[in-house]
């Protein structure tokens, strides 16, 4: 029955992966390498699982998270989506009309090349061709700032919740049988005795501790009760005066 389990196991674990990669890695890839809004949506989900998943915050590390996904989606997303690139449109609307077009071009199965082209349509018909130096930038800075914001309130949302529910006082006595509990006890009793034993003064010290007191050495007498003993000073004065 366990070979059987075993080897269900394997061939669940088999098709899992040939439908992902036959099947489902070909329409994320098309989905990402073609549709705009795709790639900045997955960056956004695997951004946030890291964050979410891991507790990442401001004082453990957030930073390198975000500055490490902002650098990869500045090349993996240089161009953007309409909605990404609307403050850039704000920007150069002065001078013309933002176009941003990428050109993906399949050489061989599993060989791209991907082209970002930057362009500002003037009003009057001529076309200016910026370089895509200025993009990246751009996009690097929108990541930062974008990611910055989501990692923030990730963090915040993450960290209100528990990590565990916290166990209850009677879980670990219902486990404990008659003769565990026995021995508990004995170990209890052993370690407060134990603790009690250096409490006790021998009586050769307290006699040399009431002639100190009797010659008015208080000091010099608690001293002599802490040097013998675990008291803290408050309970070596209280011995002292009591006697």
């Amino acid at each position: 029955m366990k070979n059987v389990k075993i080897l269900l196991a394997v061939f669940g674990f088999a098709a899992v992966m040939v439908v992902l990669f036959g099947w489902g890695g070909p329409i994320v890839l098309k989905l990402f390498l073609h549709n705009d809004y795709a790639r900045s949506v997955i960056l956004l989900v695997v951004f946030s699982l890291v964050v979410f998943g891991k507790r990442w915050h401001w004082s453990n590390g957030l930073v390198y998270i975000i500055a490490l996904f902002s650098f990869f989606g500045m090349f993996i997303d240089s161009a953007g989506n309409p909605l990404y690139n609307k403050p850039l449109e704000w920007i150069v609307s002065p001078f013309g009309q933002l176009q941003v077009d990428r050109y993906v071009t399949n050489y061989a199965p599993g060989q791209f090349s991907i082209t970002d082209n930057v362009t500002i349509l003037k009003p009057d018909g001529e076309v200016t061709r910026f370089s895509t130096i200025w993009l990246y930038l751009y996009r690097l800075a929108q990541y930062m700032v974008f990611y910055s914001i989501i990692g923030t309130l990730l963090s915040a949302i993450r960290g209100k919740r528990p990590e565990s529910l916290p166990l209850t006082p009677t879980s670990a006595a219902e486990t404990l049988t008659p003769e565990m509990e026995q021995r508990v006890a004995a170990e209890l009793k052993r370690r407060e005795a134990a603790g009690t034993a250096l409490k006790v003064v021998p009586e050769e010290v307290q006699a040399q501790v009431r002639q100190l007191k009797q010659e008015g050495q208080l000091i010099p007498a608690i001293k002599l009760v802490r040097g013998h003993t675990d008291m803290s000073l408050g309970e070596a004065k209280r011995y002292v005066e009591g006697l």
